[in-house]
């Protein structure tokens, strides 16, 4: 996913956080927290996990294409299933299943850190644009 500068500047100011209340809490540890926020799109969201002040899992949707981080260092990207769902069960954020891709779409990384870098006065958005940053300087030369 290509997208030209004025689209990511759109995109990424509209990023606001949701209240926390709304989060499913971690089920493994309950010293991680979740932080999502939406953008003015359906379907555009970004959804954080931390552990103390460090990401631990980082999930961006938009337009049904997902990109994915975990730690160690796992980055994924495919398509989620909500285009083809009804939309009154496809519009809530939780519904999605994602589908893998065959291999990582570094286009689609470089748009997302580009999108969450447009809130520099956000700096866990901040921080999850600098962590698809390296991964994409990372990435091998061939990709």
């Amino acid at each position: 996913m290509k997208l030209d500068e004025s689209a990511i500047a759109a995109l990424g100011g509209s990023l606001r956080p949701i209240n926390p209340d709304l989060m499913k809490a971690a089920e493994d540890d309950t010293e991680k927290r979740r932080i999502w926020y939406q953008g003015n799109e359906p379907y555009f969201d970004v959804t954080i996990e931390m552990l103390g002040d460090a990401i631990t899992w980082l999930q961006v949707t938009l337009r049904s294409k997902v990109v994915s981080w975990r730690l160690p260092n796992a980055l994924q990207t495919g398509e989620t299933d909500e285009m083809d769902v009804p939309p009154d069960v496809g519009y809530y954020a939780a519904s999605k299943t994602i589908r893998d891709g065959a291999m990582i779409n570094w286009p689609l990384v470089e748009s997302m850190a580009k999108i969450l870098a447009q809130k520099p006065d956000d700096s866990l958005l901040v921080q999850a644009s600098d962590l698809l940053q390296q991964q994409l300087a990372a990435r091998p030369e061939n990709s």
